[in-house]
């Protein structure tokens, strides 16, 4: 009974041995592969962003880093405290490190610091001996060169928090070195940027720690696609040297295909600052700048376009066939409008004006007059077709639209109806009309061209379709253009003599804008307005200038905002005529880099 006992437990303990071993091999097999081996993402290389010459923009860099693996750490505090000696830690970093302590994994690195100089990370390595847990790697990170110069275009890189992660499902926002875009190029094109996750198959230990690695080329990662631009590098860098320390914004602008060869706003801020970890200290500088270094201006700057407004104003006259431009209308410095005076900028005013000497003078009592006529709805469509109130999607987040106003406009915004004080104010480009520098360099384009609708684009390489045909007469934009031509190459002009570009007698064709951001009193006129040098910088009138050249065969079309700089004639006027004759200097000297695919 005993010998019996036996051969049965043992053929029970046999076959059970038999079905684990051999019917649930492949099974135990594939668990006990998944206990032994994990695979971990390897986060890809980001593309580049690079300009219509192939130079490099956005790029990537060696990142010399420190970690810390927590489950080697004894006292996180006192480790803290003895990297401080090498690495300023401020209170909202400690505070971030804690936090990703307690929330990860005991084994799983948590960063320190990133973006360490060779100085920095060769002194934590001679003090590694005296920091446990404490691992320095090398890896890569974000880098603009250009220190600023295009970072309202570019945007940059930061951490995914938690509403990205919430949006995307992508695995590689929950790596702790991965960054995405957060505005600019960077954001818009970041799903093609940021390229494919690969896989690195490790061998772990029970506790899930990582024994050795076991690459496989099949599962590297795939680098992202780098995104060419329009952008032409070396004539941005030359129109920030041309702003200087001013404050604006300016757009260049190819007439016929809409490419934008410089789109700048000033000041600027170094995007490195949010790859590296922005300090308080940082963050308190440029919030309390008032010439508001975070904002772009080129894009999203609602400025009155004061006069340059003109040009629409005067083809809705010649559109509507209501005006002669030829009949002469006496400017005395101001019109008088109910119980309300609406002045000329000169005091005594200009004397007799037709339209085109009305432009060349910029006198603003001629298009009081012929705003009364015409009406607000024909000068808001003509402004329409020129480009004004609109956005076109260029690629970056934080266009504005600007403002066209007419009476369905302020019904609907103020709940009020129009007068026509409204229309006067319009007229001359204030009031309600705003524009960035982005849609004055679009307006101008659509003039000089003289027949083309042309709308801006700043990512290189994509199918463009033909621009749509305005239906603005050809003989009218041809009027504007030749009294454009007189503002800066006749005597009496507001920018007589900045028409020369010193190129071999190419001129340019532009109009002046002065626009006021204070309001003038009747008690300060009689006792005469005081100057800009006077005023606070904040009251001190914008600059504004819109150009093309040149004249004879249109290139490039320039619209330029400086400011609180004064007149339209005097740092705008400045700044563009310096740009736009770079950029007829530079058209053609390099080989536009070819672009195998499409970079979107």
């Amino acid at each position: 009974m005993l010998g019996a006992g036996g051969v049965g437990v043992f053929g029970v303990l046999a076959s059970r041995l038999y079905y684990l071993q051999v019917v649930k091999a492949e099974d135990y097999l594939t668990l006990s592969e998944n206990n032994r081996f994990n695979y971990n993402i390897v986060v890809p290389e980001r593309g580049r962003i690079l300009d219509r010459y192939g130079e490099g923009l956005a790029v990537n860099r060696q990142d010399y880093r420190a970690v810390i693996i927590p489950e080697r750490v004894p006292d996180l505090d006192a480790t803290l405290l003895k990297i401080q000696d090498v690495i300023k830690l401020d209170d909202r970093t400690i505070e971030r490190i804690k936090n990703d302590v307690r929330t990860t994994a005991k084994f799983i690195p948590v960063l320190l610091k990133g973006n360490l100089d060779w100085p920095v990370f060769s002194a934590l390595n001679i003090r590694a001996h005296n920091l446990p847990g404490v691992v320095l790697e090398v890896g890569q990170a974000r880098s603009y060169p250009n220190q600023g110069i295009f970072t309202h275009t570019l945007g940059y890189v930061g951490r995914a928090n938690s509403a990205d992660i919430d949006k995307d499902e992508d695995p590689l926002l929950l790596q702790p070195t991965f960054k995405i875009g957060k505005t600019g190029v960077e954001q818009a094109a970041d799903q093609s940027l940021r390229g494919e996750a690969g896989q690195l198959k490790v061998e772990v230990n029970a506790v899930g720690r990582i024994v050795r690695a076991w690459p496989d080329p099949k599962d590297d990662a795939k680098a992202g696609k780098d995104v060419w631009l329009t952008i032409d590098a070396p004539l941005q860098r030359f129109s920030a040297e041309q702003f200087g320390e001013d404050s604006g914004g300016i757009a260049v602008m190819d007439v016929m295909t809409g490419e934008l060869r410089t789109l700048l706003s000033m000041p600027s801020y170094d995007g490195n600052l949010f790859v590296s970890g922005l300090t308080q200290d940082d963050m308190n500088r440029l919030n309390n700048d008032e010439k508001r270094p975070q904002y772009n201006k080129v894009i999203s700057g609602g400025y009155s376009p004061a006069s340059t407004f003109k040009m629409a104003v005067m083809l809705a006259a010649l559109e509507s066939k209501l005006i002669d431009p030829f009949r002469k209308v006496v400017c005395v410095g101001k019109l008088r409008l109910g119980n309300r005076n609406f002045h000329c900028w000169k005091r005594r005013g200009h004397g007799p004006q037709n339209m085109a000497e009305a432009l060349k003078h910029s006198c603003d009592s001629y298009f009081y007059e012929i705003a009364q006529v015409i009406g607000i709805e024909r000068i808001a469509e003509i402004a329409r077709q020129l480009g004004l109130g609109q956005t076109y999607n260029i690629g970056i987040a934080g266009e504005k639209s600007g403002i066209v106003p007419d009476p369905a406009w302020k019904q609907g915004k103020l709940g009020s109806g129009w007068r026509m004080g409204d229309t006067l104010n319009a007229s001359i480009g204030q009031g309600f009309v705003l524009a960035t520098p982005l849609q004055l360099a679009v307006m101008t384009s659509r003039i000089a061209n003289g027949s083309l609708a042309v709308s801006p684009n700043l990512i290189a390489g994509q199918t463009l379709e033909t621009p749509p045909p305005m239906t603005i007469g050809s003989n009218n934009l041809e009027f504007v253009r030749q009294a454009m031509w007189s503002v800066v190459n006749e005597p009496g002009g507001t920018a007589y003599a900045k028409s020369d570009l010193g190129l071999d007698g190419v001129k340019m064709a532009a109009k002046t804008g002065t626009a006021q951001v204070r309001g003038i009193s009747a008690s300060e006129r009689r006792s005469g307005v005081r100057k800009n040098a006077e005023l606070p910088w904040k009251l001190r009138d914008h600059s504004i200038f819109v150009a093309y050249a040149p004249f004879d065969k249109p290139r490039f079309a320039v619209g330029c905002v400086v400011e609180h700089s004064g007149s339209g004639a005097g740092r705008a006027a400045e700044v563009t005529r310096s740009v736009l004759a770079e950029a007829l200097k530079r058209d053609g000297m390099a080989p536009v880099a070819t672009i195998t695919e499409p970079p979107l």
